[in-house]
């Protein structure tokens, strides 16, 4: 009877660690996007030379860093949680 309880408990946590990875991946795309807004803003008010041109490219690598950073995030997290949830799933079927 313990052993079904912390397994279901060690699922639940599972379920809700891959739903925090998703959760903070949104949030740093919605940051991302936030981020290259307001720097292409910027880039179009400036007049055309090398500092535009810089500041364009500054908001291209800005928003590709928060992608890459939200798909890790995500990719962890999630991975954490199908630990957890196989595991969970083992001490279940070990009854």
């Amino acid at each position: 009877m313990t052993q079904r309880l912390i397994s279901t408990l060690v699922v639940m946590m599972g379920v809700l660690s891959a739903s925090v990875g998703l959760l903070i991946a949104a949030r740093r795309l919605r940051a991302a996007g936030r981020a290259y807004r307001k720097i292409g803003t910027l880039y179009e008010a400036m007049p055309e030379g090398w500092s535009s041109w810089f500041l364009g490219g500054f908001s291209g690598l800005t928003l590709g860093t928060h992608w890459l950073w939200a798909m890790a995030a995500l990719a962890m997290w999630v991975t954490a949680g199908v630990c957890f949830i196989g595991l969970g799933i083992g001490l279940f079927w070990r009854v």
